[in-house]
């Protein structure tokens, strides 16, 4: 395990200290994405100023979700950033020589490139959310702190396995880029918002199918004391480490699947 993280950070710093070499480039990319949430949050404050509440949520609490939920998008970002244009690694030929190093796949992946410009969406991420959180008039215990850590690790998980499950998707198809984009983007979004204002069919898909309805909606429940539980058991408002855990391997067993059916495309 050991030699593990050592590899890991071997690899990891690598690709950070290259894109080091362009400072500027790096700065501006960072202050780009810095910019881009400012003007969504900006855009949710002239939503919620013309209707107030949204289903019965304040202006503090639909901010809370959005932080809440873009601290788990922005970390996964910054570890799973490889599986954005995974689908290159076959068009190219580049898995192939991937499968022959002495270390497992998914891992090498992973650690072959950290994309740090997510760090300022991260970053930017946190002020946010400890706004909202005072804001909302939530005590910080201990208890409240640990959950909240556990909500997010567990939301960062769960976020990262569906980004896995598209990625793989790649290995029958060549290609699944688009839908990788589509699915990150897609989730992002519905993590803003309380599930609550969707139809039920949604509701169903975002807590059974696609269950970011965990990253953020269900735990809000335990921190903000909402009790709007949709007809679903309270026991919901626990369940994103369990849920994490059976994604991580429902993913990884797909992952695994995956690379026994798959081809060269001769690249």
């Amino acid at each position: 395990m050991r030699r593990y993280f050592k590899l890991y950070f071997l690899l990891a710093g690598a690709y950070v200290r290259s894109r080091l070499q362009y400072r500027l480039s790096f700065g501006l990319m960072c202050f780009g994405i810095v910019i881009s949430e400012v003007c969504l949050l900006g855009l949710l404050a002239a939503l919620l100023a013309k209707f107030r509440t949204v289903n019965g949520w304040t202006w503090a609490e639909v901010v809370f979700l959005y932080g809440l939920g873009n601290l788990a998008h922005s970390f996964m970002r910054i570890l799973g950033s490889q599986l954005d244009d995974f689908d290159r690694y076959i068009i190219r030929g580049e898995l192939d020589g991937v499968l022959i190093r002495p270390v497992p796949p998914l891992f090498y992946i992973l650690a072959s490139r950290i994309e740090l410009i997510h760090v300022s969406r991260a970053l930017t991420s946190v002020v946010i959310f400890v706004v909202a959180f005072h804001l909302s008039g939530i005590r910080w215990t201990l208890d409240v702190a640990l959950f909240t850590l556990t909500t997010i690790l567990s939301g960062t998980l769960i976020m990262f396995t569906l980004m896995l499950i598209s990625a793989t998707i790649a290995l029958w198809t060549t290609k699944s880029g688009k839908l990788t984009d589509l699915l990150i983007s897609a989730t992002k979004e519905a993590t803003a918002f309380p599930i609550s204002i969707y139809p039920l069919a949604v509701r169903l898909l975002l807590t059974f199918v696609l269950p970011v309805a965990f990253v953020t909606y269900y735990p809000a429940q335990r921190l903000l004391q909402k009790g709007d539980f949709l007809g679903m058991p309270e026991l919901f408002q626990f369940a994103a480490p369990v849920v994490a855990l059976v994604m991580l391997c429902v993913s990884y067993l797909f992952w695994c699947s995956g690379l026994r059916r798959y081809h060269s495309t001769g690249s």
